[in-house]
């Protein structure tokens, strides 16, 4: 059976405003842990809840257990109430060093969001985000090939993934486009889609 994953970027965040005022070093900021959307990725989230027209066909969500995912997810579907999912593979690349990438603790954010299930966290504070080095991408293919496998095993059809700019662009293109390098990124708050 084919499966249509939508993969959502999440809205503009703390991290991605502040790379332009500081560079990458925001990113490694002890001061900007797990970041939050800012207004302006709340107004992405609420335009593409009005526009998208294959929002009301989703059955289940997958979210990256980091805030500014759980935002969107949650701001998106709070009119369309369906099953949400959080899973620790699905997670901003890398995990380690980037602060923005650094999961806050497991039973803050069930009370936050309490219609997501986070039976996949399997601790508290975030055991998976390395403090001395960053992930390789090796180590990412392996959690992409892990949710890929997660999404073929669901009997749901249409799946929304509401994650992350490198997460999504590596599944894509095998690319993680960088800012840095002149490259474009993937927007946010757009759908796009794979078959599964």
């Amino acid at each position: 059976m084919s499966k249509f994953l939508y993969c959502i970027r999440h809205g503009l965040a703390e991290h991605n405003i502040n790379y332009h005022k500081y560079g990458v070093s925001t990113f490694y900021d002890s001061k900007y842990v797990d970041t939050s959307l800012i207004p302006e990725g709340f107004q992405q989230v609420r335009e593409l809840r009005r526009g998208w027209n294959d929002l009301t066909r989703i059955e289940l969500v997958i979210v990256s257990p980091l805030k500014r995912t759980l935002q969107t997810a949650t701001e998106l579907f709070k009119e369309h109430p369906v099953p949400m999912i959080a899973l620790e593979c699905c997670r901003e690349y890398p995990m380690g060093l980037q602060t923005c990438n650094k999961r806050s603790p497991r039973e803050s954010l069930k009370i936050k969001y309490p219609q997501v299930n986070f039976d996949d966290l399997q601790t508290n504070y975030d055991e998976m985000w390395f403090p001395h080095r960053e992930e390789t991408i090796e180590e990412l293919n392996s959690r992409i090939e892990k949710l890929k496998h997660f999404v073929v095993s669901r009997p749901e059809t249409h799946i929304a993934l509401v994650n992350h700019s490198s997460f999504i662009g590596q599944m894509l293109n095998g690319h993680i486009s960088y800012l840095e390098n002149g490259e474009t990124e993937l927007e946010h708050c757009v759908p796009y889609i794979i078959n599964l």
